[in-house]
């Protein structure tokens, strides 16, 4: 049998394998079924599911994907479970890089007075701090993403039917900016708010 789709073969008896089941001896529970083409999958699948309609072994025709996500949400709320460690991942991220600027502006505090000496507004500085911060993140999701989806082949051999949408590149790229403009809107604004004689100063 081809097992999981990606081109392993499996030889197996099957009087031998079925005679160590401890249930469910004699029986099939997974049928594979492929189709020509994918507009015709759900009319296909409705025909098959007819076929045993009202048996007492009553078949349940659905796509691998769906298989997949049956197995694994049998494991727990593991759509909980992803999205708690997203957001602890972000929160992470976002008080590290508010740490990251706040450090940088105030090492740089001289530096920014002489730009404000030179003729760089508060308007100018504040934005100069939110570029910083949103090529770090950027820079840093792209290539997340990049290694994300070079390395979605790989898991999709283990789980069947991962897939990387474009959505979900947009979808983590605005994460990163999203990032980048709460943990850069702090220090940017301080920048924007200091004085050049103060800054001088403590020179």
């Amino acid at each position: 049998s081809d097992f999981g789709g990606g081109g392993d073969k499996i030889i197996m008896s099957l009087p031998y394998y079925d005679e160590a089941r401890a249930t469910g001896r004699g029986t099939v529970n997974h049928i594979n079924v492929s189709v020509t083409d994918p507009n015709l999958a759900v009319p296909v699948a409705d025909a098959i599911d007819r076929l045993s309609a009202n048996s007492s072994h009553e078949t349940k025709t659905e796509s691998i994907r769906e298989l997949a996500q049956q197995q694994v949400q049998q494991i727990g709320d593991f759509d909980f479970l992803i999205r708690a460690v997203v957001s602890a991942v972000l929160a992470a991220l976002l008080f590290a890089i508010a740490t990251m600027m706040v450090q940088s502006v105030h090492e740089r505090t001289s530096e920014l007075a002489v730009l404000k000496t030179i003729g760089f507004t508060d308007r100018a500085v504040f934005m100069l701090i939110l570029a910083e911060a949103l090529s770090v993140c950027i820079l840093a999701g792209a290539f997340g993403l990049a290694l994300a989806t070079a390395a979605l082949p790989i898991a999709a051999r283990v789980v069947t039917g991962l897939s990387m949408p474009k959505i979900t590149l947009a979808i983590g790229l605005g994460f990163a900016v999203l990032v980048a403009l709460i943990s850069a809107a702090v220090p940017a604004l301080f920048a924007a708010r200091l004085r050049v004689s103060t800054a001088l100063a403590e020179r």
